[in-house]
């Protein structure tokens, strides 16, 4: 999910956020039922059912979890690029075109020749690097390559984060879905009747609740 895409959804969930402040449901013909506009934005339909204040706290968390999402992945492509150009300057490598198992390579070993020669002692040759400028690396001290590493641990968990908040984000979507359905469960009963039974064989009363759609 882009940053462009977070700040949209925001924008749009208070839009309808305010549009729904106007007209109340029994002046509204709705398009769609609660239960698709609350999967579709989490409090849309708590709102169509007139129930403004569980509306409101789905609003929110959604508000609250994109922007959370939206600062984890800004902070985890800052110190990306923070460590892509600390290892530049330290290890004097070229950071372009590196996949991610480059740069937690890089972080394990000082140089080159060291991840090679292990490598090759485990006959691991499908993980050898070439050995020119496009690959080398060789850092300048171990104070420098384990504050690199890190730096790329933080901006993996921050990227982490991120993962973990979109799946809160799913999450609120079908939470809100089956409330709205929960609520319009509720606002369609029209008669509730408890009615006393007298059960002979067990020689008890009884209550029986009886509801009318």
């Amino acid at each position: 999910m882009g940053k462009k895409q977070i700040v949209t959804a925001i924008v749009l969930t208070q839009v309808l956020y305010t549009q729904q402040l106007g007209p109340t449901v029994d002046q509204q013909k709705p398009f769609f039922s609660p239960v698709v506009k609350s999967l579709v934005l989490p409090g849309w339909g708590e709102y169509s059912l007139d129930n403004q204040i569980r509306g409101r706290i789905f609003v929110l968390s959604e508000t609250v979890l994109l922007l959370a999402i939206l600062g984890s992945y800004s902070v985890a492509q800052r110190q990306e690029t923070e460590y892509k150009a600390y290892a530049a300057e330290h290890a004097g490598i070229d950071p372009i075109g590196k996949d991610r198992q480059f740069w937690v390579d890089i972080g394990n070993y000082s140089s080159l020749f060291t991840f090679n020669e292990e490598h090759l002692r485990w006959r691991d040759f499908n993980a050898l690097y070439e050995d020119n400028d496009t690959w080398a690396w060789a850092w300048d001290s171990s104070n420098n390559r384990e504050r690199f590493e890190n730096t790329r641990i933080a901006s993996d968990s921050w990227r982490l984060r991120g993962s973990f908040l979109i799946g809160g984000v799913v999450l609120n979507h079908i939470v809100s879905a089956i409330d709205a359905l929960y609520l319009s469960k509720i606002s369609n009963i029209q008669e509730t009747v408890v009615s006393p039974n007298y059960n002979p064989h067990s020689d008890k009363m009884e209550l029986s609740l009886t509801v009318y759609f």
